[in-house]
């Protein structure tokens, strides 16, 4: 095994599994020998909105993890809590991971500008999306691009080959 290092300079493609153009089944790994057991094939279809998506690095990753849990304690009470903000994680993660998107429409069919503003995060400047923006990705499309984009931010295993 080797390590691969991130790239927060590149963008990956990515079709999101709430959009309708994208499925989702079940097939044999072996057409020849069911009893190998089944794979999930994924299915792009014409219209897909494409999203760009880039590696957030280890500097805002760490801002935006610290930021994402507080200590706490009730008044009057002895119990201290962790309260975790999960949407603000993810909103953070999106808005700095998004790169840019294509065939993203509203709910007229004209097609949404990515637009992007200056963030400054621990004297770090980014270029991050838009409040405008943000808000035409709604909550659960923010959760599912989040989830992509954390997991394109982590180091990767390859096998080495021989």
């Amino acid at each position: 095994m080797a390590l691969i290092a991130m790239t927060t300079a590149d963008a990956v493609d990515y079709v999101s599994d709430l959009d309708p153009a994208k499925t989702k089944k079940k097939v044999p790994v072996d057409d020849m020998d069911v009893s190998k057991g089944t794979k999930i094939a994924v299915t792009i279809g014409e219209g897909a909105t494409i999203f760009k998506l880039k590696s957030l690095d280890v500097f805002l990753m760490g801002y935006i993890y610290d930021n994402a849990s507080h200590l706490g304690r009730r008044e009057g009470s002895e119990e201290i809590g962790i309260h975790t903000r999960m949407n603000q994680t993810n909103i953070e993660c999106a808005r700095h991971g998004l790169a840019g998107f294509t065939n993203f429409s509203d709910s007229k069919g004209g097609q949404i500008a990515f637009k992007t503003q200056q963030a400054v995060v621990n004297g770090r400047p980014y270029d991050v999306v838009s409040d405008d923006v943000m808000n035409a990705l709604g909550v659960r499309l923010i959760q599912d691009l989040a989830t992509e984009i954390k997991r394109i931010s982590e180091v990767s295993t390859v096998e080495e080959k021989n």
